[in-house]
């Protein structure tokens, strides 16, 4: 479904077996708040939590940085898919890797030991 915002209008684009809906005016849409059920989360979105989670205790036993090899072993994913999750926190400024004695390490930056707290607060 495709979905172009501008002041006044809606615009859907969506086949359907029936017909398609060509524009909806906003005063026609209701909009609800968004109410997030923990079953609902997709299992990437979870993973990335654990991370964070694991992250942020790591932090704050004292050792800030945490090899990617034991975050793997921790959570038991692969390296591909660490890699990719690390990839999509450190687009979202939550999480830096880097290298340290010629091994991959990630650490939590500013925003990503904020959201740490916040969650653990949630």
């Amino acid at each position: 479904m495709l979905l172009e915002c501008d002041h006044h209008e809606v615009q859907v684009s969506a086949g359907f077996v029936y017909g398609s809906l060509d524009a909806v005016t906003l005063d026609s849409v209701q909009l609800e708040p968004v109410q997030l059920n923990p079953v609902q989360l997709d299992h990437s979105a979870v993973l990335m939590l654990g991370i964070l989670e694991l992250l942020h205790a790591e932090h704050e036993a004292g050792r800030a940085h945490v090899s990617l090899a034991v975050i793997c072993k921790r959570l038991d994913i692969r390296m591909s898919t660490l890699q990719r999750l690390m990839t999509a926190l450190s687009e979202q400024v939550l999480v830096e890797v880097s290298t340290q004695k010629e091994r991959l390490v990630a650490a939590l930056t500013a925003s990503g030991e904020e959201l740490s707290f916040a969650l653990q607060a949630a």
